[in-house]
């Protein structure tokens, strides 16, 4: 299918679609230019109407015969216009689409939980107040309660971006907060997709569309390659093309390169409920012709530009944007390092006498120079010395010099015969199961996190460690990640307690514990200097790969130094 448009060098400049005479008369487009009811011509407006009259080749046919022949895609040029009515929430699983209505309280947008997991099988119970709910699928549990910003989650406290509402018997949400609630509630993927206004719940698959762009002196190229066959919709404007996909969703692919010859200036995926392409034209812009191929399914735009003259001077190149001072996005650049215990303070003790404050104080030496040679940060040391200090202070320490991450050493012990492997922690309300309780006894617990579900516990996590959960979470996973190729597939994996140490920090952090020091086996590999560096270079890997994922997934100012 294809059809052409252009810009008017006289006139008023507005754009045009022209008939062209197509290659394959089989697949080209017969167009009208509509009129108003006045009989004027349309191009006395900013834009020209452009209405699919019919296809040679496929008179007689029916419409849903033409439209699978032609991928669903239909070339229209219609003037520009915005909706003023804000759409409702569409739910989308892979085998129902359901739209929600969503309410505002205090400028938060908050859904009805129960209307976003119909089908799931979830029950809810409120409590005869109707100050709290539990929500249950199968042996999962989240907890609700009216008028705070914090939900538990199979024990675990989980912050939302806004209160919780009890109204009319059902229970509001914020709708930015449904992926961390309902998500390990069923046990499927749940995304928030703002642009779109879409909760995607389950495994969906999602139509993706590849955008390439091949620019030369007097033309550019712009084809939309689609994952499957997608209904495309062309717009013109006063200096734009718009390409549009009437499809909830869309992942797209856009390339990174300026286009510096001035037919084009530039492709954006602008998203929305149209999922909106936009094509900048640039000054030189003179025609366009829209066509589609149907294997694989992709639209194809021409733009075309006005000749370059030989004594024309060369458009200049775009300079190109200075790396972001120092300060700016999140890049990890302070990290403080605290040696378990010391002093008076031993820590847990080897059978063979090797002690705990020992270890992860040479562990802590050399993380501090992998991190300084090989990614460039500042380090800290909460203690750089056989001494006492409290854990309180060493959080304290960590937040004065304003560190983004904050890495606790220790070495574990157990009265179990044959413990072994790493345990990395983050700060919860409560442990996740019997051994980490036991550890965070022996490291230092939290006495306000004693009571479990106690109103000190939510203010305590409001005002501390809940900020940073899901960061502490990313790095705890990456380091036991590379712990577990130094201590073996005895690695024990990522846990929660409520560790005092970790209270009140105000950046990512965790607690490690390298090995069993109570092990002999490990106690003697924990007494050596060359399984202390292992460790090392564990941690410092899994730290650098938190840092390189952070960076991508965020955006940073400054591109990391070093690979390891």
């Amino acid at each position: 299918m294809e059809g052409s448009l252009s810009r008017s060098g006289t006139g008023s400049g507005g754009a045009s679609w022209t008939p062209r005479d197509p290659i394959d008369p089989s697949r080209a487009l017969r167009c009208r230019l509509a009129r108003t009811a006045s009989s004027k011509p349309c191009c006395s407006g900013r834009g020209l109407a452009l209405k699919l009259r019919s296809l040679k080749g496929f008179e007689g046919q029916t419409a849903s015969a033409t439209i699978g022949r032609l991928l669903g895609a239909a070339l229209l040029l219609v003037p520009l216009a915005a909706s003023a009515t804000t759409p409702p929430l569409t739910v989308l699983t892979a085998t129902q689409r359901r739209e929600v209505a969503s309410v505002a309280r205090g400028g938060a947008e908050l859904v009805a939980i129960e209307d976003v997991a119909v089908g799931f099988g979830m029950t809810v119970t409120s409590d005869p107040r109707g100050t709290a709910a539990t929500l249950v699928v199968g042996t999962h549990e989240v907890g609700l309660y009216d008028g705070k910003s914090l939900a538990s989650v199979d024990g675990d406290l989980k912050l939302l971006s806004a209160p919780v509402r009890h109204e009319g018997g059902r229970w509001l949400v914020p709708v930015d907060g449904v992926p961390r609630l309902l998500q390990p509630l069923i046990g499927e993927p749940v995304e928030w997709r703002a642009g779109q206004r879409v909760l995607v719940v389950g495994r969906v698959i999602v139509p993706r569309v590849f955008v390439r762009v091949f620019e030369s002196a007097d033309r550019v190229r712009v084809v939309f390659e689609a994952s499957e066959r997608l209904p495309f919709r062309v717009e013109q404007g006063e200096d734009r093309v718009n390409v549009s996909v009437s499809r909830d969703l869309l992942d797209v692919e856009l390339p990174g390169e300026p286009l510096e010859e001035g037919v084009v200036d530039s492709v954006q995926f602008v998203g929305g409920r149209a999922n909106l392409f936009v094509i900048r034209l640039g000054p030189r812009f003179r025609h366009a012709r829209a066509s589609e191929q149907e294997s694989p399914p992709r639209l194809v735009l021409d733009l075309e530009g006005e000749p370059v003259l030989a004594a024309a001077p060369a458009r200049p190149r775009p300079t190109p944007r200075p790396p972001a001072a120092p300060g700016d996005g999140p890049a990890i650049r302070t990290v403080v390092i605290d040696p378990g215990h010391g002093g008076e303070e031993v820590g847990a003790r080897g059978p063979g006498g090797t002690l705990e404050k020992d270890v992860s104080l040479a562990i802590a030496r050399m993380l501090r120079a992998e991190l300084t040679n090989a990614l460039g940060v500042q380090v800290f040391l909460t203690r750089d010395a056989d001494t006492d200090l409290d854990l309180d202070s060493r959080t304290a320490i960590a937040n004065n010099y304003k560190a983004d991450l904050f890495v606790s050493i220790h070495a574990n012990a157990s009265r179990a015969q044959g413990a072994r492997g790493s345990e990395v922690y983050f700060l919860s309300y409560q442990a996740s199961d019997d051994d980490a309780r036991r550890t965070a006894q022996i490291e230092g617990v939290a006495e306000p996190f004693s009571q479990a579900g106690s109103d000190l516990a939510l203010v305590l996590w409001d005002m501390a460690q809940a900020e940073h959960l899901e960061e502490s979470s990313a790095l705890a996973t990456r380091i036991q990640d590379e712990l577990a190729s130094v201590t073996g597939a005895e690695g024990r994996g990522v846990k929660q307690a409520p560790f005092r140490v970790l209270v009140g920090a105000s950046m990512p952090a965790v607690l490690v514990e390298v090995a069993f020091i109570s092990n002999p086996d490990e106690e003697r590999q924990l007494a050596s200097e060359s399984y202390q560096s292992r460790i090392a270079a564990a941690l410092l890997r899994g730290i650098a790969r938190y840092r390189r994922e952070r960076e991508a997934r965020l955006g940073s100012g400054i591109a990391s130094s070093g690979r390891p």
